[in-house]
């Protein structure tokens, strides 16, 4: 075996930056972005209904994932613990929109389809559904997603928005009230 030979993926050592463990168990950063990066960048997707926002979100979430690692003591909590960040930035990035929307600065067109490969006729649906939810308050907006459109239990959206089942309730209604109201008009 020769003195200096590059070592393969498998062989990289654990303590790089970027490859450091998260769990202990040897799972590094870049599998869990490998594992996971779909799921985080799905969510993001629907949640944001925007293709240009979703890979800043991405990146946020896995830069947060490094930041924060040392706080993840389970392997098995790290799916919860992204989807919770993934949620948290959506939510900010909505409220920003918000506020570029009520200045002037950003507008609805840009809006795409929250599903990939959906037909016309879905497309239009989720386009009006999107339109309608752009009036809600982002916090109201996230948990009608994440029941509907994640079809998470009441008591996941709950956590996963950060509020009581009561509160995630009443913002549910919140959201509802606008679709049914946006999509009774243009039925």
């Amino acid at each position: 075996m020769p003195p200096f030979r590059t070592p393969v993926s498998s062989e990289r050592p654990a303590s790089r930056g970027s490859a450091r463990a998260v769990d202990g168990r040897g799972e590094r950063i870049d599998d869990l972005v490998r594992a996971h990066s779909q799921y985080v960048a799905g969510l993001a997707y629907r949640l944001l209904g925007r293709d240009a926002d979703v890979d800043d979100v991405v990146q946020d979430v896995f830069v947060a994932l490094l930041r924060f690692r040392s706080t993840i003591r389970d392997a098995d909590a790290v799916r919860g613990w992204l989807s919770t960040t993934t949620v948290r930035l959506a939510r900010k990035r909505l409220r920003r929109r918000a506020l570029r929307e009520f200045l002037g600065f950003d507008d609805l067109n840009g809006v795409d389809s929250p599903v990939r490969g959906a037909t016309q006729e879905e497309h239009l649906a989720l386009l009006r559904i999107h339109r309608a939810l752009a009036g809600v308050p982002a916090n109201a907006r996230v948990v009608w997603l994440l029941r509907y459109m994640e079809q998470e239990r009441m008591e996941e959206v709950a956590r996963l928005a950060g509020c009581s089942l009561t509160t995630a309730k009443r913002r549910l209604e919140t959201a509802q009230v606008a679709v049914k109201k946006a999509l009774g008009h243009e039925s």
